[in-house]
């Protein structure tokens, strides 16, 4: 039996590919070697994108490993019309809208106060990822969603529109809106600031 962990050299292991397929095959008949397998290809994608909307490094590695299971509980539904990770994100969007829906008290993360107390860090840096952040937050969710996952996530214009249930050419056009309005945005804020 062939090892799942190891495509052979001429398979891709990309989205959608044949090694995928197979993987996703196994799962659907209760493999844990399979999700295992399809764990360490998509974890860190997954916890970037649930990171990305939650803001929260506790709920993004919850989110993370609540949508693995659940795709292992749910492999019987998925029908192969898109591949496996666009499946698996949408399964991700919808916990993190579940989670956003909670009340929640604010806290910054450790992480963040590090930041901030460590006086390594160029202050200006720091003061420009939250600007974007802010910018971001200004933007429709489909718009920092197509720009989470074309910009930060590289995915291309196909696999997105099959994630956002659009079009490829309205995927493109909601990127290029995206990107528009992001940048006036940004422009705003910056005049804002130094007036």
């Amino acid at each position: 039996m062939e090892e799942l962990g190891a495509p052979r050299d001429d398979e891709d292991r990309g989205p959608g590919s044949l090694f995928e397929q197979r993987l996703v095959l196994r799962l659907q008949s209760g493999s844990r070697e399979a999700l295992d397998t399809l764990f360490e290809m998509y974890v860190h994608q997954v916890y970037a994108y649930a990171y990305h909307l939650l803001r929260n490094r506790e709920d993004a590695e919850e989110v993370t490993s609540e949508a693995f299971l659940r795709a292992f509980e749910r492999a019987f539904s998925f029908r192969g019309e898109a591949p496996f990770r666009a499946w698996l994100f949408g399964i991700v969007r919808n916990l993190c809208r579940d989670r956003l829906r909670q009340p929640r008290l604010l806290l910054l993360e450790a992480q963040d106060m590090e930041a901030l107390e460590d006086c390594r860090q160029p202050y200006r840096q720091m003061e420009d990822v939250l600007l974007v952040r802010q910018a971001l937050e200004q933007l429709p969710e489909d718009q920092r969603t197509v720009l989470m996952l074309c910009d930060v996530e590289e995915w291309d214009a196909r696999e997105a529109a099959v994630m956002l249930g659009r079009s490829v050419e309205a995927t493109k056009s909601l990127l290029y809106r995206a990107r528009r309005s992001l940048c006036r945005t940004l422009t705003a804020m910056l005049e804002e600031d130094k007036g």
